[in-house]
């Protein structure tokens, strides 16, 4: 037990690139005032963002994200979901932004609930969900994980991920977390599965101090052998 909640803690902080401020609790120096960064007041195509284009707004949104100003994005991600005109898939790329936001604002719990209504159609929130899952360090949770990585593509070795939004999240760092994943759920064949996933991950990213690294490592202090 003592070795499982070590782990646990040690993968709270390789997600730092997922918390945005190493853990649950917020930093006021982690908001970008909006007017101190650029935005845009247009679309590519010169169509000015208003308040009834779900595009153009959620364009904006991200465009915020990308720049930091997550505040300003959380407000328009919000704003989004306002909207009569709205369709099922912009719904989804709005929650999915909400908990990225929150997410990087004050960590992976507040971007859960965000995630989980985004997760049926989108790879980034089922990313997202699967991350906020299993820093909860439940058991039952690495099944459900699991489950949403795998839907992602990752349990073939050979799917790259490739996130449409700056999230922060690379194809090695999301095979590592399945691999994470396949180890704590602890089924049939599950450490040949988290072997494979973490090779594939350490063959692209090679390094000793990454986010890829610290799971290598943390899978190996916790007993899978063979990597």
């Amino acid at each position: 037990m003592k070795a499982r909640t070590l782990s646990i803690i040690i993968f709270g902080l390789i997600f730092t690139l997922a918390n945005g401020c190493g853990g649950s609790g917020g930093s006021p120096g982690r908001y970008a005032i909006p007017g101190d960064v650029p935005t845009a007041t247009t679309t590519g195509t010169g169509t000015a963002i208003g308040t009834t284009d779900p595009d153009a707004l959620l364009a904006s949104a991200w465009q915020d994200f990308q720049y930091g100003a997550y505040s300003s994005a959380i407000s328009k991600f919000n704003q989004v979901l306002t909207l009569s005109n709205v369709s099922a898939s912009q719904k989804a790329d709005a929650n999915n932004g909400l908990g990225w936001s929150n997410t990087k604002s004050t960590g992976l719990e507040s971007g859960y609930n965000f995630f989980s209504q985004a997760a049926s159609s989108n790879d980034e929130a089922r990313i997202g969900l699967a991350s906020a899952i299993i820093r909860r360090g439940q058991k039952s949770g690495f099944t459900q994980a699991v489950t949403l990585l795998e839907q992602v593509g990752l349990v073939n070795t050979s799917f790259r991920f490739q996130s449409t939004h700056s999230i922060g999240v690379s194809n090695a760092e999301a095979h590592a977390l399945l691999a994470f994943a396949y180890f704590w759920r602890g089924g049939v064949g599950d450490q040949d599965k988290a072997r494979s996933q973490i090779s594939t991950a350490r063959t692209e990213d090679g390094s000793s101090d990454s986010s890829v690294a610290q799971i290598y490592k943390t899978l190996q202090d916790m007993g899978l052998t063979g990597i």
